[in-house]
């Protein structure tokens, strides 16, 4: 199966974890612009994906269950709130439910010639569904959810998740900026997995109203960050 993932998919991704770091991860449709102060050209990576077993050896030379060997299980790490205070988080990774070898390849860029603000990793990788726990110890978090792992290697992976709000277990509530006085609010769960670590970040993007109409008309962003883990 063949996609494009485009750099422009990163491009929220990469404002609403600014405050914190960088994070790999996808999301809708292609677009170009600005958003935070942030410029996202079109292009980005030319993907072919083969589903494989889990014991299957990839070109990468190792299977997606020896990699998820190596960062499955539970991690617990200090967690730090944006606006004050800390915590300790925990991240778990459940067994494997399937898995793609990912071939990627750096797609052709559009015909102005001009360089894309961010650099987007076109690198052969391995996909893993697994189902992800995330709490936090004052129970403001308390999730589990299904996330793709990128896993470019056997001792390492990444994953990015838009969390739903409106279905949130835990107690967490956006106060870092006001809900109703935005269009749409949005809080993202990012992470990376080694042998022994995980870190991460909690972090938004506020989505204003749009000013003016017709072609004229506009849509700002304002990026906060939640937490770092």
């Amino acid at each position: 199966m063949r996609e494009r993932r485009w750099l422009s998919l990163l491009v929220a991704a990469a404002t609403s974890v600014g405050l914190f770091g960088c994070v790999d991860g996808a999301g809708g449709g292609p677009q170009g612009g600005q958003i935070g102060g942030v410029h996202g050209a079109e292009g980005g990576c030319d993907e072919e994906k083969e589903d494989i077993g889990a014991d299957d050896v990839s070109p990468l030379g190792f299977s997606a269950r020896e990699a998820l060997t190596a960062i499955s299980g539970e991690r617990s790490v200090p967690l730090t709130w944006a606006k004050g205070g800390s915590t300790t988080a925990t991240v778990s990774v459940g067994e494997l439910v399937a898995a793609r070898f990912v071939q990627s390849t750096v797609a052709e860029g559009d015909s102005s010639g001009a360089e894309p603000a961010l650099a987007l990793d076109c690198s052969d990788h391995l996909q893993i569904d697994v189902p992800l726990a995330f709490s936090t110890e004052d129970g403001a978090f308390d999730e589990s959810f299904a996330v793709t792992l990128r896993v470019p290697r056997v001792d390492a992976a990444s994953f990015f998740y838009k969390i739903d709000l409106s279905a949130l277990q835990g107690s967490y509530e956006v106060t870092e900026v006001d809900p109703a006085e935005f269009k749409a609010v949005t809080v993202y769960l990012s992470g990376a997995l080694s042998s022994g670590a995980v870190s991460g970040t909690i972090s938004g993007i506020a989505e204003s109203h749009p000013t003016g109409s017709g072609p004229d008309a506009s849509v700002s962003a304002r990026q906060f960050g939640v937490a770092q883990f």
